[in-house]
Formats: C-alpha cells, structure tokens, sequence
C-alpha cells in the first residue's frame, strides 16, 4: 500500500494534452472517413471505413477511461482537475459525470451485488452473471448484433447535475452532431453517430464482459475481477488507457492507470496473487478451454 501510494498522477498540463490528443485522434478519424467515402467505393475503401469507424470508438472508449480515472481521482494530480475533466470527457461523450460517478463507486463498494451495485444491477437483463461455457462467451459475442445493449449502455443525459458550463458543452456537442448531419449525412453516420451511439458502447459492453463475466457474485475480492493479459492489439481495441489490470484496479483503486502494469508485477511477487489464474493467466488461453454447457 505504502509502495502504491507513492506512484505518481498527471500533472494538470499533461493530462489536458492526453484529454486532447484523444479528440484530435476522434477527429482525425472522421477526416479520414470522410475523405474514404469520396473514393471510389470498392472492398478496400469499405474494409478502410469500418476500421476507421472502430477506431474512432477506440478513442472515444478512451475518453470514457479517463472519465473513469477522474472518478478515482486517480488521472490528474490536483483533486479538482479530476473533477473538470471528467466532468469535460463526460460531457463529449453526452454523459455526467456525477451519474457515472456516484454508480461507479457503487461497484466498487458492492462488487456483483445486484441490490446494491448500480452499475451491475443495470446490465442484470444481460446476465453477465452466468458461468462461463463455449455458448455463454458466444451469446456474450453475439449481443451487440441484436442490439439488447444499447439501452443500457448507449443514450444522452440531459440531467444539469455536473453544473450549467458542462450542460451547454453537451448541448453545443449535440447541435454540432446535428448540423454536421445536415452538411454532410453519410460522413456523420458512419464516422460520427455510429462510433457514438454503437461501437463505443459495444466496446463498453464487452469490456464489462472481459471484466467480470462469469465472476459477477463471487464474494472473494481475487476471484470477481480478472486481468486481461490479452495480445496488444485487443488491449489497443478495449483499453487504450492502459487500464487491462482490472483485478489489480478492484485490489488497488488508487493505483493510476498508468502504473497498473508496474503494480501487477509487484503483486505478483505475492504467492497468493500468483497462484490465480485469473491474475496471471492469459485471457484468449482461459478461453480456449471452455466447453459447451451440458444437461444431466
């Protein structure tokens, strides 16, 4: 704990150029997709436009992973930065941040208990709860395509309760949605309503899933939450933040984003951190060794 406390946090100029540079990145995106639909349309240019338009909500699911340290008051030094920023990402996002806030910390305080675990007991209906078998990872894959998710996981709050400023940033995010759809439709669906509305929100769902699927309700602390020690680029597709230690963040909510790598390696110096698999085996590996649910 003394070691981990001591790991340091953004300084206030750093961790508005991060904020930044992933809205320049979003935006660059959609630059890029609207110069793709100029082109002549072809199964390359298509194959372009649909990984501009998930990476596109990559960088928004880093926005939303800042919202998150903010939450923590883990991403900037001074307390009050984390609160504008996640207050700022949250509004880009159409979000609150003060929502987000008060539910996360909930399911940190009641990890899996559907009573008491907003966040959790939001996303009941997709049953995240089940114990992992080849078809419960199947349907888990599959849900985005039926859209069951959406309405948890996607949607526009309006509410004023991170303050007047933040509410007219997201108004002034929607109006300029809007009139960017009126000038030009085809590159708003695709590199702007789309990333927002469904891939962001898809990856958010398969997150949770890679999180805590087939764990949620399990009482002990070192077996609710796994490490996803996955292939660079899925860690790229779902945690740009570097925040793929999720065991580690539900042991050590104050360890920052940045330094969750360094923590597990010192954790894993603890035999009993070692020993789970869920700490230390590699996530695509534990899938492989599933099989299909059978009846007695």
């Amino acid at each position: 704990m003394r070691h981990f406390a001591r790991m340091t946090r953004h300084t206030r100029l750093k961790a508005w150029a991060i904020v930044l540079a992933f809205v320049m990145q979003a935006l660059a995106g959609v630059l890029l997709g609207h110069y793709l639909l100029s082109l002549e349309l072809s199964v390359a240019t298509v194959a372009m436009m649909v990984l501009t338009a998930i990476f596109i909500g990559t960088r928004l699911r880093g926005l939303n992973n800042i919202v998150h340290e903010c939450s923590h008051s883990t991403f900037a030094e001074n307390r009050e930065d984390n609160v504008v920023l996640g207050k700022v990402c949250s509004s880009l996002l159409t979000g609150c941040f003060r929502r987000y806030k008060d539910d996360h910390l909930s399911h940190h305080a009641h990890l899996g208990d559907y009573a008491n675990d907003r966040e959790m007991a939001a996303i009941e209906k997709l049953r995240l709860h089940d114990p992992l078998c080849a078809k419960t990872v199947l349907r888990h894959i599959v849900t985005p395509l039926t859209g069951r998710h959406l309405r948890m996981y996607s949607g526009v709050n309006l509410s004023r309760a991170d303050g007047l400023l933040f509410y007219i940033l997201k108004i002034a995010v929607l109006v300029a949605i809007v009139a960017f759809s009126v000038m030009e439709p085809l590159t708003s669906v695709f590199f702007v309503v789309l990333p927002l509305f469904y891939i962001f929100p898809t990856i958010n769902f398969w997150t949770d899933c890679l999180d805590h699927a087939g764990l949620v309700g399990e009482e002990d602390e070192l077996a609710a939450s796994r490490n996803v020690l996955a292939p660079a680029p899925i860690r790229f597709l779902f945690f740009p933040r570097h925040d793929c230690y999720h065991l580690v963040h539900h042991l050590f909510p104050q360890v920052p984003a940045q330094h969750l790598k360094e923590a597990h390696e010192r954790l894993c110096e603890d035999p009993e951190y070692r020993s789970q698999p869920l700490a230390v085996r590699p996530t695509h590996l534990g899938l492989t060794s599933l099989k299909p649910r059978t009846t007695s």
